[in-house]
């Protein structure tokens, strides 16, 4: 059905680690739309400058400040995602930034673009309570087996490791029933950029589930 846009769409963008999330935000940004990540602004949210850093600190104690001053982000990961916790106290601190920081940037590119199409790619996107300031949501989905071999590969991590951070996230099914629509990333890389290109041409018609 074709929904009345009175302004550009924001689009919330998910997925399990490893999913493929990340390829489907590259085809989106490629067919025209904007993209924003939210792994890229988290990041900067531990930066020395940023109020979050200090929190962290705060929170987590000087042991996850590495030599040059600044927070040693894997060390601070082996301590959250080994107690659920720490994990939600790092939350509480990190999601409203980033939510914040990305939530601002489109406004500021798109808000004279009532045919713009923001995407976000959030991996806690449900986590966070992002998804509820969105028009529509979108979650990649992969079997647990390919996800957690692409990234032992990628991060060089153990699999033990990776599958506490599965663990720490939201579990498939439950993101499935929250999302709006659903990209099958289980077969070849062809055909997850052929399900973007057809999910991208129905939100730019406006014939998006709202």
């Amino acid at each position: 059905m074709k929904q009345e846009r009175s302004g550009y769409l924001k689009i919330g963008l998910t997925g399990g680690i490893g999913s493929g999330k990340t390829t489907a935000a590259r085809r989106f940004a490629a067919l025209g739309a904007r993209v924003y990540h939210a792994d890229e602004v988290s990041r900067h949210a531990l930066d020395p400058c940023n109020d979050c850093y200090s929190r962290v600190i705060e929170t987590f104690g000087v042991d996850v400040i590495n030599d040059d001053g600044e927070i040693d982000r894997r060390r601070l990961g082996e301590i959250v995602f080994a107690d659920e916790s720490k994990r939600r106290a790092l939350n509480s601190i990190i999601h409203p930034y980033v939510i914040r920081e990305l939530l601002k940037s489109a406004e500021q590119d798109l808000k004279n673009d009532p045919n713009g199409i923001a995407v976000f790619e959030v991996p806690l996107l449900f986590e966070s309570g992002m998804d509820a300031q969105m028009d529509a949501n979108i979650v990649v989905v992969c079997d647990e087996e390919t996800r957690i071999r692409r990234v032992i590969e990628r991060d060089q991590l153990s699999r033990e490791q990776v599958a506490a951070r599965i663990r720490a996230q939201m579990p498939e099914d439950e993101k499935r029933k929250r999302a709006d629509y659903i990209l099958d990333n289980n077969g070849p890389h062809e055909h997850l950029i052929q399900q973007v290109d057809v999910l991208y041409a129905t939100l730019k018609a406006g014939e998006f589930i709202n």
